[in-house]
């Protein structure tokens, strides 16, 4: 196993990806932290009845004392903090539309958790991992390359993940922490398949998408376990800063 005994906290893991990534990381030796502003309990039940060992810390990753009560609880349970995956991210219930409709207060919700949950994660995180090192891999979006009318406050703040990584990078390498990002297509996930069903074509966005993909998949979210495991391990040790996009060859960067 890749990840045996190491403490990894997934951020959004009470559903969709994060709870995908959780049951994934699990099976490969990790002790799970679940941190989710939602119930994340039957994830770490469903983990602990497989034979591994998970923990579920209510976490708003919009308020840095949550998040660094999160990073204690997760020392104080473990003993240490391995790995940070910084999955938790507003998608499904996005308000979209023509970007001069998009409200100040929905454009600033957006960024506060998906650029701004990432940023305060890693802080709560480093006193844990400075002395000893560590793995984070931080949760963008091929969206980034593509655009997409619509989504402008979610594309710029997967955008903004990517830009942080990079600096994470080079800022937390002589401590030995590596630092990159995934950067999933769009995944038939929970989020995905609610965001989906809100927009105004007729056309699932998995079949306009389908003919622009070199492979001619679907993407779930088992999918995208093999990448972030690979990030989190030590077969990935020389790799920082770097962002690897999963979406079956829609975009090359």
């Amino acid at each position: 196993m890749r990840l045996k005994d190491k403490v990894t906290i997934i951020t959004g893991a009470a559903q969709g990806i994060g709870a995908t990534f959780a049951a994934g990381f699990a099976k490969e030796g990790a002790t799970i932290v679940i941190a989710d502003i939602l119930d994340g309990k039957e994830v770490a039940e469903a983990i602990e009845k497989s034979g591994g060992e998970a923990i579920f810390v209510k976490t708003d990753v919009t308020k840095q004392n949550e998040c660094d009560a999160l990073a204690k609880a997760a020392s104080d349970r473990f003993g240490s903090i391995d790995i940070l995956i910084n999955n938790a991210a507003i998608f499904g219930d996005l308000v979209t539309g023509p970007f001069m409709e998009i409200s100040d207060e929905e454009w600033r919700r957006v960024m506060d958790v998906n650029a701004g949950g990432p940023f305060r994660c890693t802080k709560a995180v480093f006193p844990y991992m400075k002395d000893k090192g560590g793995k984070i891999v931080n949760v963008s979006s091929a969206i980034i390359f593509e655009g997409m009318p619509g989504l402008p406050h979610y594309v710029a703040s997967k955008g903004a993940v990517m830009a942080f990584t990079r600096c994470m990078a080079r800022e937390l390498g002589g401590f030995n922490i590596n630092v990159n990002a995934i950067a999933p297509g769009f995944t038939n996930s929970a989020g995905g398949d609610k965001l989906a069903q809100k927009t105004m074509i007729d056309v699932s966005l998995d079949d306009i998408q389908m003919p622009m993909r070199s492979l001619k998949r679907t993407t779930y979210p088992e999918d995208l376990v093999g990448t972030a495991v690979f990030l989190a391990s030590e077969e990935s040790r020389n790799i920082t800063g770097q962002l690897i996009v999963v979406d079956c060859g829609l975009v090359f960067h």
